[in-house]
């Protein structure tokens, strides 16, 4: 007894240590990362200024960790921005480390855990803002809460799943997976069935409800925006449904974030598991938690397209069950090593590219659309200044929603010092808004009288100047990123903002237009 219970306090300090110092690490990096926002997280800093119960595209549980953040560090610059993500997934690794202690033992909990800290995919996350590293540590609680609940058959546990069950509601849809994953659960496994009986269940159901209603309120109120868009994420195109490729793409993108090894390590889980004589009571519990999500977002990719993080719901349960798997033998064991040392390298392999090679580092997509976007903001805030013998600009007209939401977070100082800059406005593309920027700022006619015009989309560039009775196409203005790459934009001038109307004829064009 002694023993057992030494060991379980040696492997408790061993991982919150580890913890601890790796999470120290990601909060020093990101005072040192070269990346600005990305537009999204610009997109949910605005947010985090006003506090709503819902946003256009998204549930309020990011904005409001940005709200928290940006005021306990009493700055809204990058870092503090971002600061909650890494804190989210040192929360998020605590409770993986307690669902594998549980299930496995107290050194399964901590090379789980440790496991979760160096998945590549988290590596990642925790260098950015995003729903998902909000989401993570609320679903892996409440998993860790039904584990105890199957366990204990104690009314406490069924509250703790309500809780975190309507707060991961708050953070991303994706939480209602869960449900799914429950009732999965119940209809296989006997335990989980009874763990649901004696109105734990309706406990948990009420609980996560009342939480979620003012969204849900919300959501009616404005005309069901984020539901609207993120039943839009994955709309199906009933001509064009066998996307092999799409398929593919998204299954091996999971080596990209849980890792190769892993990723091959869970091909073989998934292959010994076929035999029911294979699975354990834990297998049968974590395999719920992982199969529905996986399986129809598979189907969702071979159907239309899907994001390799759609399926990162079902990522905790797989820490914890290779964990489990591989720990009971020694060779196990040493994959479990060689795991975490690969993809501790690919992560710090990673850094090092992006903070000190930036001609390699640009050449990803992800990555240079988070450059130079202070200096970008600096350039159009010198075009935007009134010149002398000129009117001033009514505002400043973008066609392209990380513009807008990149120059309104890096014209945050110049704004509270009291510089004159013209408002930022989306230009509509079509009559009614697609997107948060086009419905908080849409270009209205009464600003209309002398605007500059940036466009980052040059193709649109005809369609805007239709827009206006007088047009004329100023400059070109190139933003160097670094290692060669450059932010290409166009800057014009438009007096008297009038739009065409967006009948059959414009869709016409529209349509010419992408079939160049």
């Amino acid at each position: 007894m002694t023993t057992g219970r030494a060991a379980i306090d040696r492997a408790t300090i061993a991982f919150i240590a580890v913890a601890l110092a790796l999470t120290a690490v990601r909060i020093w990096a990101l005072f040192e990362s070269p990346l600005g926002l990305y537009f999204d997280e610009a997109q949910y800093w605005m947010w985090s200024r006003s506090f709503d119960w819902g946003y256009f595209t998204k549930p309020p549980m990011v904005a409001w960790v940005i709200g928290l953040t940006t005021t306990l560090a009493g700055t809204d610059a990058e870092w503090a921005v971002r600061l909650g993500a890494p804190l989210a997934h040192l929360v998020a690794a605590g409770a993986v480390y307690a669902l594998a202690r549980s299930m496995y033992g107290a050194w399964a909990g901590f090379w789980a855990g440790l496991g979760w800290l160096l998945l590549p995919g988290v590596f990642f996350s925790s260098s950015l803002i995003s729903t998902d590293a909000v989401l993570l540590p609320l679903w892996t609680i409440a998993l860790y809460a039904m584990w105890r609940m199957v366990n204990t058959r104690a009314m406490s546990w069924a509250i703790v799943i309500g809780v975190f069950l309507g707060l991961g509601v708050l953070a991303k849809y994706a939480m209602l997976y869960f449900v799914v994953c429950t009732a999965f659960a119940a209809w296989r496994i006997p335990s989980v069935r009874a763990a649901l009986g004696g109105g734990r269940g309706w406990v948990a159901g009420l609980i996560a409800a009342a939480i979620v209603t003012p969204n849900i309120v919300w959501n009616v109120n404005n005309g069901l925006a984020t539901a609207r868009h993120t039943a839009s994420n994955a709309s199906l195109d009933i001509g064009d449904m066998f996307h092999f490729d799409e398929l593919f793409e998204f299954l091996f993108g999971q080596a990209g974030v849980l890792g190769p090894i892993i990723f091959f390590a869970l091909i073989w889980a998934f292959w010994r598991a076929r035999q029911k004589a294979n699975r354990t009571d834990e297998d049968r519990f974590l395999l719920a938690y992982i199969l529905p999500p996986f399986i129809f977002i598979s189907i969702i990719a071979f159907a239309s397209r899907a994001n390799a993080n759609w399926a990162a719901v079902a990522y905790p349960a797989i820490i914890v069950w290779l964990t489990g798997s591989l720990f009971t033998t020694i060779a196990g064991r040493r994959w479990l090593g060689g795991a975490n040392f690969v993809n501790a390298a690919i992560g710090v392999a990673i850094a090092v590219i992006i903070t000190t090679m930036p001609a390699i580092a640009n050449q990803a997509k992800g990555v240079r659309t988070a450059q130079a976007w202070e200096q970008t903001a600096r350039e159009i805030a010198l075009r935007a200044a009134t010149q002398p013998g000129e009117q001033p600009f009514t505002a400043v007209l973008v066609d392209d929603r990380a513009t807008y939401f990149e120059l309104n977070y890096y014209w945050r100082h110049a704004r509270r010092a009291g510089a004159p800059l013209p408002p930022v406005r989306m230009w509509l593309l079509r009559g009614e808004a697609h997107n948060s920027a086009e419905a908080s700022d849409p270009m209205r006619t009464e600003e209309g009288g002398r605007v500059l015009v940036v466009h980052l989309q040059p193709g649109y560039l005809p369609f805007v100047a239709d827009d206006f009775s007088v047009f004329r196409t100023v400059e070109h203005l190139t933003v160097p990123l670094g290692g060669g790459v450059n932010r290409e934009m166009e800057i014009s001038v438009g007096e008297g903002f009038a739009p065409a109307p967006r009948d059959a004829a414009f869709e016409e064009r529209l349509r010419q237009r992408s079939e160049r």
